[in-house]
This record gives structure tokens, C-alpha cells and sequence, in this order.
């Protein structure tokens, strides 16, 4: 099978079937080299999905939440294995930071829904800079003692 990279704005069009696909699907964003235009010859698809959790539950049973990268292969025209996916509702301050600075908006199925990711991500990243900064000063200190 042939695959042809999307543009942003075919994104936008073809993100439409995202909710018939993935109906627990809340938000979709495109994050990491593709978004940033910092690509290569082998750079793969990051994507962030936040999802409604009740509804997935609901609709999801077995291992029925991995076909997730594999439908967004298909909506998008991309190889799923060149597809990285990870869940903005379990995502760490630091990888929600980046998705919320650097990532793209494909799809949401609430309009603003984006943006109060993007609130949130940013003040909890704000709230944990303490915490960062004494597991990077505690990790400085391990490797001076060890004469790295």
C-alpha cells in the first residue's frame, strides 16, 4: 500500500471521521517533528488523544483501545506502524507541556476543548518546576560522585 502524506489542512478534513470511528475520542493533536516541521527521512507520527473516559469504557472492551493507532492510520492514509500514540489523560506534566506548546489540533469534539488542555497542562507544569529542578539537582550530584 501506497501512503501519501496529509497536509495540515487535509488533516482538518479528514479528521471529520474521527468521530464515527473513535466516539469516545474528545481531542486529537498532532505533536512531536511533524508538527514542529523538524522532520527526517524516517520520522514518525506523534499523535495525543484525550479521551472521555466513561464512554470508552463503555465502548471499549477486551484490548479494543489498540486499534486506536490503526484507525488514525486509516482516517489519515499514514503506515500505523509508523504511528506513536499516547494519552494526554495520562500524560506527565512535561509531555503535556510539550503537546500543549508545540502540537497541532486535528480534531475536538468540543470547540475550546483545546485550549482548557492547554491551561491545564501549562499550570500543572508551572506547579511541578519545583520538582523537576530537584530530580535534575539530586541527578547532578549522583553523577559528580560517581565522576561522571
Amino acid at each position: 500500500m501506497t501512503y501519501k502524506t496529509p497536509t495540515i489542512e487535509e488533516f482538518g478534513e479528514l479528521a471529520q471521521q474521527l468521530p464515527e470511528k473513535i466516539p469516545y475520542l474528545k481531542m486529537l493533536v498532532l505533536f512531536g517533528s511533524r508538527a514542529t516541521g523538524k522532520t527526517h527521512a524516517n520520522s514518525d507520527w506523534d499523535f495525543a488523544a484525550l479521551y472521555d473516559e466513561q464512554l470508552r469504557e463503555e465502548s471499549c472492551r477486551g484490548f479494543a483501545w489498540f486499534e486506536v493507532p490503526g484507525l488514525v492510520g486509516e482516517i489519515f492514509n499514514i503506515n500505523s506502524d509508523k504511528i506513536d500514540m499516547v494519552e494526554l489523560n495520562r500524560g506527565t506534566p512535561l509531555l503535556n507541556y510539550h503537546v500543549a506548546r508545540d502540537g497541532k489540533l486535528l480534531y475536538e469534539k468540543e470547540p475550546g476543548e483545546f485550549l482548557n488542555f492547554q491551561r491545564q497542562a501549562w499550570k500543572t507544569y508551572a506547579d511541578t518546576a519545583k520538582f523537576r529542578k530537584a530530580q535534575q539537582r539530586s541527578i547532578e550530584l549522583w553523577l559528580q560522585r560517581w565522576g561522571v
